[in-house]
């Protein structure tokens, strides 16, 4: 006979997939930080059902290579007598849809779904370690074998809607809360969990969008007190202790007088009751949590894993090996039940991080902060920045903005935008603000960056911000407005940049077919008001406004033009750059043949890059439209099905055309494809493209309707 804990973990090794003849390194998922987050338990609990399980000769405990891992780890094999005795037990059929153990919880279950049945808010709250997560994954077991769909978003530092909103609906945009909400389904129940993590930067849109479906059906785990917590409109359940009964299952390492006796201490808290061991000293009734994560778990440590301790309690995100922790440190810590384990790292038991920081006072950790930045400053790339950037903001040191540009420009934009307003609150510096501003339009986050801005004195830099908030919004007379006051300060190369780029701005601004006439007139007016100034232009800014009136001559069938803006455009790039062989590809699909696709294939082909690819395959299906050629559209649509952060307004651009032409070529998802069409180009800036396309969608459903 087995045990509980002995055929879950029997069944978990049974799910991994492994032929020990044919590989060397073993997949990470049967090492034991990965067996037992799955298994929902700490480390420590696995020891006594493997050793049972080892001397019954059902698994083998090897010390391996693992995949990924630095060095070997132990992993745990099922043997073909393990194998044998599942199969005898029926264990092995359909183990994916066996239900996540949540002992001591039955009534909460019941009562759980009961709340869930209805659309709503309910905001699951609770000290960490008190089992919110594995409640809401038995409920949501439960829930779908009743048909119910749920989607599923575990947050932290760096969430922000849009990740949320991909976690849910598989789209990403930056778009309002309310118009986020409103893309909830009424049939799905949608989990936010680990909500208290979300930074306060991100929290209010977050809890707006939230707040703003009430045709959906939402649950947000989270610990008290924090932003999630205080919903006014939510059904607030929260969390207690187990039953006493169920605290022997949840130690099987303790035999049951003695696990009721602890659990009992502890108020039925699951992750202390797996904490304690024999030899540790008996907590006494109603022991606080963190009294006791202090006084019995941490006391077991050496001076080396508490300092340790110290700096993994205070790193923002989950960390990997080889970082800021010795490998030594991390197996001590990982041997003590302290480490959780999961994608992207390893991090402190949240109870444990946050019993541990709440101890230590300001001056020590100004110090470990410090300390902490100076180690990651060491280490290259952008993820290291921004562990270095956040260390010296907690440690009170004054932000070097070349450390702010890079996080800025490298870092996701999430992560960027929380540290700049971490900065902002400790540092009050124009240059910060214009760095937080940008970002925040980079995020299509017109209202923030005009917040931020507004502390900004009336001048330059502030105008700059609020003319693309203008753009992005669509307001031509604002736009105008500003404009007209940075060209009346501007110097004269700083003026050119403006009416240039303004200019490609509004060429791109359009759904793809020819240029219209009167926009090409438009166009030209604004370029000629730089001619004046040419002499203080940079030449790849002389060379863009020769490519622009180059697209134009060429689009007005001004033949004699065009050939003698080319030349020009080679005086200053040299034939065979790179931005003239693109605009004359361009140019040459126009009439589309067979020579025409033919280039377009061979320069597809010679193309690095996801987003220089698109950029083609888009300027090919324009020309061909609407007789695309197959092979087109299928290169088109293997690109689309690819991820890539779109870092850069221009990749935005083309991400947005790129749903466009999704919908253009596949016509029974056209309605889907191009509304979220719409909103990324609105997001991009391309707001006269996107009020086009929402013609174009109106026309669609009304032709469907005849």
């Amino acid at each position: 006979m087995l045990t509980g804990p002995e055929e879950r973990l029997l069944t978990a090794l049974a799910s991994v997939e492994v032929d020990r003849n044919l590989r060397r390194d073993f997949p990470p998922a049967l090492s034991l930080p990965a067996l037992a987050l799955r298994l929902g338990v700490v480390r420590s609990a696995l020891h006594v059902p493997a050793a049972s399980l080892e001397s019954k000769g059902l698994i083998q405990s090897i010390k391996s290579n693992v995949i990924g891992a630095t060095r070997r780890r132990t992993v745990l094999l099922l043997t073909q007598k393990g194998l044998e005795l599942l199969d005898e037990l029926s264990i092995l059929h359909d183990i994916h849809r066996r239900a996540p153990t949540a002992f001591g919880r039955s009534a909460d279950i019941e009562a759980l779904q009961g709340i869930l049945s209805e659309p709503g808010i309910v905001t699951l709250t609770g000290l960490p370690g008190i089992g919110k997560t594995t409640l809401a994954r038995a409920v949501k077991h439960s829930l779908e074998k009743e048909g119910k769909k749920f989607e599923w978003c575990t947050a932290n530092a760096a969430t922000d809607i849009n990740q949320i909103m991909k976690s849910w609906t598989k789209f990403s945009i930056e778009e309002s809360p309310k118009l986020s909400a409103s893309r909830l389904e009424e049939n799905s129940i949608y989990v936010l969990d680990e909500a208290q993590e979300i930074h306060k930067r991100h929290a209010e849109p977050i809890k707006s969008m939230i707040q703003n479906a009430p045709h959906a059906t939402m649950l947000v785990i989270t610990r008290t007190p924090s932003i999630f917590s205080t919903i006014p409109s939510a059904t607030r359940y929260p969390l207690e202790g187990v039953d006493i009964e169920a605290a022997s299952k949840i130690a099987p390492h303790l035999e049951q007088n003695r696990a009721t006796q602890i659990a009992t201490a502890l108020g039925g808290h699951p992750l202390a009751i797996e904490l304690w061991r024999e030899g540790d000293d008996l907590p006494t009734p109603e022991t606080p949590i963190a009294e006791f994560v202090t006084s019995t778990v941490l006391s077991r440590l050496s001076k080396s894993s508490v300092q340790g301790l110290d700096k993994l309690s205070l790193e923002p995100f989950p960390i990997q090996r080889n970082n800021s922790l010795s490998d030594q440190i991390v197996d001590i810590l990982d041997e003590a039940a302290i480490l959780k384990w999961g994608e992207s790292g390893f991090e402190a038991h949240h109870l444990i991080r946050n019993v541990h920081s709440a101890a230590m006072d300001e001056v020590t950790k100004a110090s470990i902060h410090a300390n902490l930045a100076a180690h990651w400053s060491a280490i290259q790339g952008h993820v290291a920045r921004a562990f270095e950037m956040h260390h010296r903001i907690a440690a009170g040191q004054s932000l070097d903005q070349d450390l702010a540009k890079s996080v800025s420009k490298e870092s996701e934009s999430a992560i960027a935008a929380s540290l700049l307003s971490d900065a902002l609150e400790r540092e009050n510096r124009d240059d910060l603000r214009i760095l937080s501003a940008n970002v925040a339009i980079s995020r299509g986050e017109a209202s923030a960056a005009r917040e931020i801005a507004s502390d900004i004195a009336e001048g330059l830099d502030r105008w700059k911000i609020e003319l693309e908030c203008a753009r992005m919004s669509g307001d031509d007379k604002e736009r105008s407005r500003i404009e007209g006051l940075l060209l009346d300060q501007l110097p004269d190369s700083e003026k050119a940049r403006v009416l240039v780029r303004g200019a490609i701005a509004m060429h791109d601004d359009r759904l793809p077919g020819p240029l219209d006439q009167d926009l090409g007139i438009r166009l030209t007016k604004r370029l000629n008001q730089t001619e004046g100034i040419s002499s203080e232009m940079s030449p790849s800014l002389l060379a863009s406004r020769l490519i622009l009136r180059y697209i134009i001559a060429s689009s007005s069938s001004d033949v004699i033009e065009a050939a003698s803006l080319r030349s020009s455009i080679v005086e200053i790039l040299g034939e065979g750059h790179p931005r003239l062989e693109e605009i004359d590809l361009k140019i040459t699909l126009r009439p589309w043949n067979n020579i025409a696709e033919s280039r377009l294939l061979e320069s597809i082909q010679c193309t690095a890059g996801r987003y220089a690819r698109l950029k083609k395959i888009h300027w090919g299906l324009d020309s061909s439209y609407p007789k695309m050629p197959k092979w087109l559209i299928e290169a088109h649509d293997a690109e689309f099905n690819l991820e890539e952060n779109a870092n850069t307004p221009e990749h935005r651009r083309i991400d947005a055309f790129a749903w466009y032409w999704s919908g253009a070529n596949h016509p029974d998802n056209r309605i889907r494809l191009w509304s979220e069409a719409t909103r990324r180009l609105r997001a991009a800036g391309c707001v006269r493209a996107a009020s086009e396309l929402l013609d174009e969608i109106h026309i669609e459903i009304r032709s469907r309707r005849r």
